[in-house]
């Protein structure tokens, strides 16, 4: 199912939908028989709920796999968001303008790119799709006029939580390296991980002051040992959103080869333009 303007949004399992703002991030809508949630509300470029509301008729609350501003910017919508206890102080300060100002920087520069990689894709890979190809900004968007809300106080996520939506249940994973807070969310019975920004099929971000690659490398080995048990990996970032079980063991591969010294590095920029280090694997990158 697409939708007009900024967001598209289509079925990836029975009662979850991927809602992604392509080329920027994507939430997921799970709902159960008695109320639903959003794994991330987003950048709040756009409102969200309006969307989430044509796929559900059940109530709505907002879990967060963690607090950075890509992923809480639709928060204010919502009565209720959940947010493991690490990420609290960063809800509550928000994204700063000069924040802003550096991601809109990096959206401009995409946009100002996409027509040429839209054309290679056409004659020559064939990747692009509804879920990955980037739309132009709303008219007026600026750091000004997107400067995101803030929630209400979050309630708290703890490690082993279990969210119940009548019906379907998701347990809390707390799942460090990204940031402190970072957690993903485990459907044990449909073998569905919400992966949040622990796995992803683009670069992994591990170069922030908050990451911490040992725990970054822990996380993915416990997420690896569920890979025979989970179905599909939901992702928040980049081309491909869903991916097999197994790619879990890809990424704690990787992680493990490079804390063991085996990686090829190459100079790369973040999407705040900062310059990183690139470890390269055959199925994912690593920033360092």
């Amino acid at each position: 199912m697409a939708w007009s303007g900024w967001f598209h949004a289509r079925p990836v399992a029975r009662g979850v939908w991927l809602v992604a703002e392509p080329g920027h991030v994507n939430s997921f809508l799970v709902a159960g028989r008695d109320r639903a949630v959003l794994v991330d509300s987003g950048l709040g470029i756009a409102p969200i709920r309006r969307v989430v509301e044509a796929l559900t008729d059940r109530p709505v609350d907002v879990v967060h796999t963690h607090a950075h501003l890509d992923h809480v910017g639709g928060d204010a919508e919502f009565d209720r968001v959940a947010i493991h206890p690490a990420g609290v102080a960063e809800l509550r300060a928000g994204a700063s303008a000069s924040e802003r100002r550096r991601y809109l920087a990096h959206t401009r520069r995409m946009l100002t790119a996409a027509d040429a990689y839209r054309a290679l894709d056409r004659d020559f890979f064939h990747l692009l799709s509804a879920d990955s190809d980037p739309r132009p900004l709303p008219p007026g968007v600026d750091e000004t006029t997107w400067a995101p809300g803030p929630a209400l106080e979050p309630a708290l996520l703890a490690d082993g939580d279990v969210v119940d939506l009548g019906g379907r249940a998701l347990t809390v994973l707390h799942t460090p390296g990204h940031s402190p807070d970072s957690v993903c969310f485990l459907d044990e019975h449909a073998g569905l991980l919400f992966g949040g920004d622990t796995v992803n099929t683009g670069p992994t971000y591990a170069q922030a002051p908050e990451s911490d690659l040992a725990a970054f490398a822990a996380s993915t080995a416990r997420l690896a040992d569920l890979a025979d048990d989970v179905h599909l990996v939901l992702m928040a970032h980049f081309g491909r959103a869903v991916a097999e079980g197994a790619y879990l063991r890809e990424v704690a591969a990787a992680f493990a080869r490079l804390l063991a010294g085996d990686a090829v590095l190459r100079p790369a920029r973040d999407c705040d333009d900062d310059p990183v280090r690139e470890a390269v694997f055959d199925a994912c990158s690593i920033y360092l």
